[in-house]
């Protein structure tokens, strides 16, 4: 495998994510994901919104001995090491005269568990708890958001296992049955006792840190009038609206970044086309929120990025996002050098997006003779990038050739040799025994922008209208992408 022309840097976030309740997306889970420290975080954080001076005692009542302890801080779905203090006998200290960015963040404790706090406006407090039952055991001095915080996790731990058993029933009962109408009617009654009861703590602390934040963290309901499909469009389309996009303290914690991966991996099918329309969704709704627009921009195009997902066409998403969001006008967080390396790049990928024509390549083979991509007469062409030196070319070119050989009657190859020089090109052609045609350009003026290829070898399958209808292919998924397209022909 070689990789081809360079890497993108992304000004913000890696990939990552906890997993997400049935009723919220905020989460009162550990955070498992890699700690990531100061110096090597790979996200460029606006100027944060910050609390006053940081007073912050928690106490243990069944540690004892001396720990080192760390305050964990969180951004989108990245975590890191925001301070580290000694836990003596179970207390721990934590002093910042400059106040901690307002949002989520968890102290370790020595036997692996997590304290999470809620870090608003006030930072001067005391949390007391023990370790055997964190939650149910937690007294708080001083904070009104982390009150909230753990009165209502004690609701919800007993409110939702309620809930969750009349969602079982309903599963064992035939739909409309009585028994299943019985099930439903009171699992709605505990909705509503739930709804009733976070709307009661928004409603008497409007805009606090736990409010925007538990609130946001919902998930919309589901529309049972509506059909099953109907159901799943309607849901992506609400499941944002519970988020306060002028709150950037939301940013810092996990909520925001559970409900990005969900949005986008779990409730978009894993098409281009699917995938293009949610974010443009969202992208659109942040645009007049620049932090939100700018988290959610980088955080989509490093998702799809061509290299790191087996999607077929991830550069369609990352060209739409690219071209239309990436721009000199609209990526403000960017220098120009930066902007017009990914435009250039996106550019050089929409030559060649799955459903788009096929550009023709006109080039010499090993013999001096000029070959003409299109003019080739068979049903099916396929266009192979590969380099002499690359490791998977060499074991996927024999397939190839194999494969050719047993299908010559519809299907012909075209292949294009990069990064190498002639002679080497000319020697691999002799070992392996060619028989397909084979290209090279030294100048690479002739293959530019035209078939995109950063990873070797490259694979595409052109049909007889010459348009696009697979890539970034093994050769065994060549003849599964041309049965498929005989097939949509006789529908």
């Amino acid at each position: 495998m070689r990789y081809i022309l360079f890497s993108i840097f992304f000004l913000i976030i890696a990939c990552g994510s906890k997993s997400e309740s049935s009723a919220s997306s905020d989460n009162f889970n550990n955070p498992t994901r890699t700690i990531i420290p100061p110096s090597e975080r790979d996200y460029d954080i606006d100027e944060p919104i910050r609390g006053g001076a940081t007073d912050m005692t928690i106490k243990v009542t069944d540690i004892t001995g001396t720990h080192r302890v760390n305050l964990i801080a969180s951004y989108i779905d990245q975590n890191y090491i925001a301070d580290t203090t000694i836990m003596t006998n179970g207390v721990a200290h934590f002093i910042n005269e400059k106040g901690w960015p307002q949002g989520l963040y968890f102290m370790s404790l020595p036997d692996n568990q997590y304290v999470q706090i809620l870090l608003a406006e006030d930072q001067k407090f005391t949390m007391e708890c023990s370790s055997k039952d964190i939650v149910n055991t937690m007294k708080i001095s001083g904070s009104v958001d982390n009150d909230l915080y753990y009165k209502t996790a004690v609701y919800e731990g007993t409110m939702n296992p309620r809930i969750q058993t009349y969602n079982e029933r309903m599963q064992k009962y035939e739909k409309d049955s009585k028994e299943y109408n019985d099930a439903k009617a009171m699992r709605q009654k505990l909705d509503a006792e739930r709804e009733a009861f976070l709307q009661k703590i928004a409603d008497e602390h409007p805009g606090s840190l736990f409010t925007n934040f538990k609130m946001g963290g919902q998930n919309p309901r589901l529309r049972e009038d509506l059909s099953s499909e109907m159901q799943v469009v309607q849901y992506r389309r609400d499941f944002w609206n519970m988020i306060d996009f002028n709150d950037r303290r939301l940013l810092h914690t996990p909520m925001i970044g559970n409900k990005l991966k969900r949005y986008m991996s779990e409730l978009t099918a894993q098409n281009p086309d699917s995938i293009i329309s949610s974010a443009t969704y969202l992208v659109d709704q942040v645009e007049s929120y620049p932090e939100y627009y700018k988290v959610f921009t980088n955080w989509i195009v490093k998702q799809y990025e061509p290299t790191k997902t087996t999607l077929m066409d991830p550069e369609a998403v990352f060209v739409h996002m690219i071209q239309n969001y990436f721009t000199l006008e609209k990526a403000f967080w960017a220098d120009t050098i930066q902007t017009n390396a990914f435009q250039g790049r996106a550019h050089e990928m929409a030559q060649s997006l799955v459903g788009g024509p096929a550009p023709n390549v006109i080039s010499k083979d090993q013999f001096g003779a000029t070959q003409d991509l299109l003019s080739k007469k068979a049903d099916y062409l396929v266009v192979y990038m590969f380099n002499p030196d690359c490791e998977h070319c060499q074991e996927q070119t024999p397939k190839l050739i194999d494969y050719y050989i047993a299908n010559k009657k519809e299907v012909d190859v075209m292949a294009i040799a990069i990064e190498t020089t002639d002679a080497e090109w000319k020697k691999y052609i002799k070992k392996v025994n060619m028989p397909f045609t084979t290209v090279h350009d030294p100048t690479n003026r002739s293959i530019y922008a035209k078939y995109y290829v950063d990873i070797t070898p490259e694979l595409y399958v052109i049909n007889r209208e010459r348009k696009i209808i697979g890539k970034n292919l093994k050769v065994f998924q060549i003849q599964t992408v041309i049965d498929r397209d005989k097939e949509t022909r006789k529908k």
